[in-house]
Order: C-alpha cells, then sequence, then structure tokens
C-alpha cells in the first residue's frame, strides 16, 4: 500500500512538473536584421535556468537547414512564415509542435554552410547568428522606431556584442569601443541607481570581466562636447529617443532618452553653442535623460544617430556638414520593395555605413540619409511604384546628404531597421484598414432661415447637368487631426462641411461628403468615393497647425493645373469674408486628396489650431458659418464661370 501511495505521489509530481514545464518559457515575436543574419527571440520567463539548456539543436537530412527544438516552451504570439530575398536565410518557420515543446525549422540557400549557425544565450533571451561574428568590438543591433510610442513599451533598439554570443577572450581593456574604467564607471552609476525595469528589452547587465559582458538598450552618457555649433553625447551601450517635442515661453525642443543613465558631473549642465542656442543635460527620472535646446530656431533641432548607434549629435540641420559625422561618405547602391505577412517593407542598402535621423510631422515620415552622396533614381522610382510608398520623394539636402520624404497616408505606423554593419536601411510599414465611408444618409447641420449667407449668395446658373460638389471633411474618427487644448481638428472641419453642404444644398447644387459623423475614412477611400462620383469639383476643409504659436491665417492649396481658377476664386472669397486673419495665399501642394482627384480639387486650411487666439474663434460659430459661406461664395462663383 504503502509503494502504491508512494508511486501516486511520484506520479501527480511528475504530471504538475509537465503541466507548468509546458509554460516555463513563453517565446515573443522574433526580432530580425534586414537579412535574417541575426535573430533575436525574446523569451518571457521566471525560470532562472538556461533556456540553451531546454534546446535540441540538429541539421535537416532532406534540405540545406537547421532545426531548433525547444522543450518547455510555448508561443506567446500566433506566427506566419517568413520569406528573405536577401542573405543567405530564405524561410523562418516556428510552430507549437508539441503542447509543451516548440519547433524553429531555418531553411537556407543551397551554397550557405549551416554549421555558421550559432545558439546563444542572453538573459535567457535566444540569440541566433548565420554569420560569422566580428572580433569583439564591433556591435549587433537592431534600431527600431515606432509611430505610436509611449513611454511603457517603448522599443528603441537592441544592441548584442559578439562576446557575449561567441563568449570570446578578448580583454576589455584592448577593445574599441570599451575599456576598464569605462566598464568599471557604468558599473558603478547603475549600481548605484534606483534603476529597475521587468521589461525584456529594458534589461541591461554588465558582469565581470571574466564573464558574459551584456550591453542591451540602455545607455550610459559618460561624454558630451559641443564643436561648430553641434552637441554631441557619447557613451556606452546603444543610444535611443523618444518622440521630441515642443514647449513653449521660451521654445524649446525636448529630447528624452529612455533607458539612460547621465554621468552625474555631466547633470544640470547647460551648454552654450557658438550661436547662442543653449542645450541643457538632465537625469528627468531614474531612468530617463532629457536634453533641452533653448532657440528660436528649436523645432528644427534633430538627432542624428551614428552607424555603430552609440553616439549622437543634437543639432540644427543648416549647421550640419558631412565633414561632422563620424562616417564616410556613402551611397544608395540598391532600392528594394519586400512585402511579408502584414508589413510592407522599402530597402536601402549602402556602399559604407550610414548615419542618419529620423522626423515625424503631422503628414510625413521623414527619414534623412546624412552621409549619402548619390542614388539611382530610375531603380527608386521603379521599385516604389504602385506600393504604399508610391508618392515617396528623395531629395538632395543643402548642407549634407539626402532626405526621404514618406506621405502617412496609407500608412499606420513605421518602424525602421539598421543592419548590423550600418549599410542596410529597412522601413517596415504597415497599411491602414479600409473603412467604407457612409455617404449614403447624410446629416444636416441646423442653419437658421435668417443666416445671411442664404439670402445673400447668388443661386448657381451653371450647368444643371453638373452641379455636383464634393466636400471633405478633414480627418475622422481614430484620426483627429491637429489637437490643442482638447480641441480637435476633425471636429472643426465636419462642423464647417456641413454648414458648407447646407448652404450649396439650399443654392440648388447637389452635394456629396465623404464623411457625415465622426467616423474614419482613409485618404485613399476619400479619393475613390470621388473618382466614383465624378463631381465638378472637390474641396477639402482642414485646420492648420505648427511648432509655435505665432503663424494664423487661410491657405488654400492646389496641385493640378486645372484646379488654379477655383482656388483663387474660393481663397478670395473665404479671406474676404473672414477678414480678421491673414491671408497666406495659393500654395501648390502635394496632399494626396487633391494630388489623387482628377476633376478640379482644393484643400482649404481655414486657420491654425496650434495659435491661441484663431483656435477660439473657429471653436465659435460666427467664425464657423463666415467660413463655411466664404468658401460657398467662391464655389458658386467658380461654378457660374463655368457655364
Amino acid at each position: 500500500m504503502k509503494k502504491f501511495i508512494v508511486i501516486l505521489i511520484l506520479f501527480f509530481i511528475a504530471l504538475f512538473n509537465n503541466v507548468f514545464a509546458a509554460e516555463q518559457y513563453r517565446i515573443r515575436p522574433a526580432c530580425f536584421d534586414i537579412s535574417g543574419s541575426l535573430i533575436f527571440l525574446p523569451i518571457k520567463t521566471n525560470s532562472i535556468n538556461p533556456i540553451t539548456n531546454n534546446i535540441q539543436f540538429s541539421k535537416m537530412d532532406d534540405k540545406n537547414g537547421v532545426i531548433l527544438e525547444i522543450k518547455s516552451a510555448i508561443i506567446d504570439n500566433q506566427y506566419e512564415d517568413l520569406f528573405f530575398s536577401t542573405g543567405n536565410l530564405k524561410e523562418f518557420q516556428i510552430v507549437q509542435q508539441t503542447p509543451s515543446s516548440v519547433k524553429i525549422a531555418m531553411y537556407f540557400k543551397d551554397n550557405y554552410n549551416v554549421s555558421n549557425v550559432k545558439i546563444g544565450n542572453i538573459n535567457n533571451n535566444i540569440v541566433i547568428t548565420t554569420t560569422p561574428l566580428q572580433p569583439y568590438g564591433m556591435n549587433y543591433y537592431i534600431n527600431t522606431y515606432r509611430e505610436n510610442d509611449n513611454p511603457k513599451d517603448y522599443r528603441e533598439d537592441l544592441l548584442i556584442t559578439s562576446r557575449t554570443i561567441e563568449k570570446q577572450v578578448t580583454p576589455i581593456a584592448n577593445t574599441k569601443n570599451i575599456n576598464k574604467s569605462a566598464m568599471n564607471e557604468i558599473n558603478q552609476a547603475f549600481s548605484n541607481s534606483n534603476y529597475q525595469t521587468n521589461e525584456v528589452f529594458g534589461n541591461y547587465e554588465v558582469k565581470n570581466v571574466s564573464e558574459n559582458n551584456t550591453l542591451r538598450s540602455k545607455y550610459y552618457v559618460n561624454n558630451i562636447s559641443i564643436k561648430d555649433n553641434l552637441f554631441s553625447i557619447s557613451g556606452i551601450g546603444t543610444v535611443g529617443i523618444q518622440k521630441p517635442f515642443l514647449l513653449e515661453k521660451p521654445l524649446r525642443m525636448v529630447f528624452d532618452l529612455p533607458n539612460t543613465l547621465l554621468n552625474k558631473n555631466l547633470s544640470n549642465k547647460e551648454f552654450v553653442l557658438t550661436n547662442g542656442d543653449k542645450i541643457k543635460a538632465g537625469q528627468f527620472t531614474t531612468d530617463t535623460t532629457r536634453l533641452v535646446v533653448t532657440s528660436e530656431q528649436a523645432a528644427k533641432y534633430i538627432p542624428v544617430y551614428s552607424a555603430d548607434s552609440q553616439s549622437l549629435l543634437i543639432t540644427n540641420p543648416q549647421n550640419l556638414l558631412t565633414s561632422h559625422l563620424p562616417a564616410q561618405k556613402t551611397n544608395i547602391v540598391k532600392t528594394a520593395f519586400q512585402k511579408s505577412s502584414d508589413l510592407y517593407n522599402l530597402i536601402f542598402e549602402f556602399d559604407k555605413p550610414i548615419c542618419y535621423a529620423i522626423k515625424r510631422t503631422s503628414g510625413y515620415f521623414f527619414v534623412y540619409f546624412l552621409n549619402a552622396e548619390r542614388y539611382n533614381e530610375s531603380n527608386f522610382k521603379s521599385v516604389i511604384r504602385s506600393t504604399l510608398y508610391d508618392d515617396s520623394i528623395i531629395s538632395l539636402m543643402k548642407n549634407t546628404g539626402m532626405r526621404l520624404s514618406i506621405p502617412m497616408t496609407n500608412i499606420e505606423d513605421i518602424d525602421t531597421y539598421l543592419s548590423p554593419d550600418g549599410r542596410v536601411f529597412k522601413i517596415s510599414s504597415k497599411k491602414v484598414k479600409v473603412v467604407e465611408p457612409e455617404p449614403k444618409k447624410e446629416e444636416k447641420p441646423k442653419v437658421k432661415k435668417t443666416d445671411s449667407v442664404i439670402r445673400t449668395l447668388p443661386k448657381y446658373t451653371g450647368n444643371k447637368n453638373h452641379n455636383v460638389v464634393v466636400i471633405d471633411a478633414g480627418h475622422g474618427g481614430k484620426d483627429c487631426g491637429a489637437l490643442r487644448d482638447n480641441v480637435y481638428e476633425k471636429d472643426i472641419t465636419l462642423d464647417v462641411s456641413q454648414r458648407l453642404q447646407a448652404i450649396l444644398q439650399k443654392k440648388g447644387l447637389k452635394v456629396y461628403m465623404t464623411r457625415t459623423n465622426d467616423t474614419y475614412v482613409s485618404l485613399q477611400d476619400r479619393t475613390t468615393y470621388t473618382e466614383g462620383i465624378n463631381p465638378a469639383i472637390f474641396v477639402s476643409v482642414h485646420v492648420n497647425s505648427c511648432n509655435v504659436t505665432s503663424p494664423k491665417g487661410i491657405e488654400t492649396h492646389y496641385y493640378h493645373d486645372n484646379s488654379i481658377e477655383l482656388a483663387n476664386c474660393v481663397h478670395t472669397k473665404l479671406t474676404k469674408r473672414v477678414s480678421n486673419t491673414p491671408n497666406r495665399g495659393l500654395l501648390k501642394s502635394r496632399f494626396y486628396v487633391i494630388n489623387h482627384t482628377t476633376v478640379p480639387a482644393i484643400l482649404v486650411e481655414i486657420g491654425f489650431i496650434s495659435n491661441p487666439e484663431e483656435k477660439h474663434e473657429m471653436t465659435t460659430p460666427q467664425r464657423k458659418q463666415a467660413t463655411a459661406e466664404g468658401i460657398a461664395e467662391g464655389i458658386i462663383e467658380y461654378l457660374n464661370k463655368q457655364k
């Protein structure tokens, strides 16, 4: 009986262990460099046992590939097979083989030697390399920029040293990037701080020289210098910046470095550039270093990343020359487009490491290839044709490098990746979800019969077969447009557009709306809807915004020559009706909705929400009504001329 009880207990213990062993390691979505030469598999676990003890590594018999079987593991997210057009890796598969084991299959090109595949362990995260690594001192990393960052789940980059993977014995003192004094300095800095994080990517460990050394994500600033109006920081680890933002009175640009500690000797120091601009450095929180630029030109300052991601320039681009950059001049030798799963990738290959900067405005995502000189224009245009990047433009800058401009029209978010050698730059984005507009049941705003516009505007006397107008209320739904003090651009544009619709209908015109409520409609859907109707004209209503508060006034934008007359009529009448704000004129602009519309099309910026005075005015019924009346007068004048 006792023997039976013991056996039963052992059975339940084994069962218990098997049940919980299945969830001992949770495998999270993998990070790749551009060619798949380095793969990082984040693992969520409370186990102190190295995950590599649970990995069985074998070569395939029938294919040129390898298989990794991971015991006591489950996949945290559903994976899709990934395919690679560059590099040696052709395909990457990961599946839940059994309830408690995961299988990874990697297929390579026929001429690839699979013996070069190495498996490493960094803080119980799996690192797979497919190419022989450079001597210690060469950094391997994945840089990532996300559009929808917030401080909690921000991910800037990943840095892995080859020493961690290969366990080389090269003394730290002899390496290029790190010496013993610096290592001691960073060890002491983090040990004396209150820095704590539970996030996998936020872990930073620097162990004894005789053990593995891990430098990942966290960054320690140990030097700040100024030269030629350039503010330069350098340190140990991988530097990254969250989205910069502006403060006013005085005008300041703020750069926050997450997962970063600042040398105490540099904290709260103010550095004055030759041009009089000031930059102050400080430890904003226990894990965030803050740089603040005070300048009338603060909005123009950008961060410039070095090719190894260990140093950073903060500068106004007009002060930057190629000679200031820590890298040789380079050229774009190849551009390629790749689609994998729901990601749309634009890939640039350089002949030397690239120094770059990233900046985002309300409508564009900019990448500055700062030490790049030349590119193949025909190759670039042919690659982006009929893709999400179709309207992207590369332009040469005045002082240095070139700028890639990507309209955020059909794109939800953007990530960027830099290859380990700094020569391959990838832009990865997702396509916006298509939401069908609802043009049938149109909501009409309440317009009093006593409104002056009903009495004073002339009637439409043009061709009755062509009296159709499409009014486009900018933004909507999840796309709020510009925002200031809980005042949303999308609300103002809808109100004005509905007033405009009511006025035009009273005058005998047939009016269609791209949206009639707070609904998200993509730019592509707005133009597709318009082209299907084939109206006489298209008018898009927007509210302007700026990084500073002083600009105000009305702008009218057109793109195609057939829209100039419409733009002139509307702008003239609108600025006359709303005369208490500056006339900023007609502008030829490549906005998506007026570029992709064949009928005469304009986009009207009715004022600046960033100007406190004008923001207040635009929320009043009087200003909204006057704006609608002015646009309506211009539309009717234009249409009457087309008889």
